[in-house]
């Protein structure tokens, strides 16, 4: 071991060296490590992408609720034509039209099945109100349903008098509390 007042110039400048020589290193490495690409995001990016599908969120729910009402009312516009027809074939072999679903071996969950959101009524026409001349079939929103947000076609109805059909529909579009004639906004064309 050489001792310290032993040291020979030569001996201090290979010290000065290394140690220049390891700082060099270490800040060759420092380099490379601050010209390394960054990954991942960083917070600003994750916030502008969670904004920008908030916005889209905002927007898109709306018209997924529209969607689904309107898929549930052509449930119930199904059904209703489901029902006009077993009364036709019922005539066909009665000489009126049925005045219960029992008669059309139709069930409340049968229709259930076609239209769950939606419950039926059948009614006479004419002024006696019987089933000779026609009948009228309703479709009305259970409550509760998701359903019954539709504001717009709270009820569907088809009257057949004659060979005739009707179709209405009321609502509350405006959510006045007054329901008001919603055919044309209800009823396909």
């Amino acid at each position: 071991m050489v001792d310290s007042d032993q040291r020979s110039p030569l001996d201090d400048e290979r010290s000065i060296a290394g140690v220049r020589l390891k700082n060099e290193e270490e800040n060759q490495s420092m380099r490379n490590l601050s010209q390394l690409k960054p990954r991942g995001f960083t917070l600003v990016e994750l916030m502008v992408a969670l904004a920008i599908a908030g916005i889209l969120a905002a927007i898109a729910y709306p018209a997924y609720v529209k969607q689904m009402q309107k898929g549930r009312r052509a449930d119930a516009i199904a059904a209703l034509t489901v029902i006009m027809q077993a009364q036709e074939r019922y005539r066909s072999n009665v000489a009126n039209y049925a005045s219960a679903f029992a008669d059309l071996q139709m069930t409340t969950a049968s229709l259930a099945q076609l239209a769950p959101h939606y419950q039926f009524a059948l009614s006479g026409v004419g002024p006696q109100a019987g089933f000779s001349t026609g009948f009228q079939v309703t479709a009305s929103v259970v409550a509760g349903s998701p359903q019954a947000s539709d504001l717009t076609c709270k009820t569907l109805t088809v009257t057949l008098l004659g060979a005739n059909p009707t179709y209405a529909a009321t609502g509350d579009p405006n959510n006045t509390g007054t329901d008001i004639d919603t055919s044309s906004q209800c009823w396909p064309r």
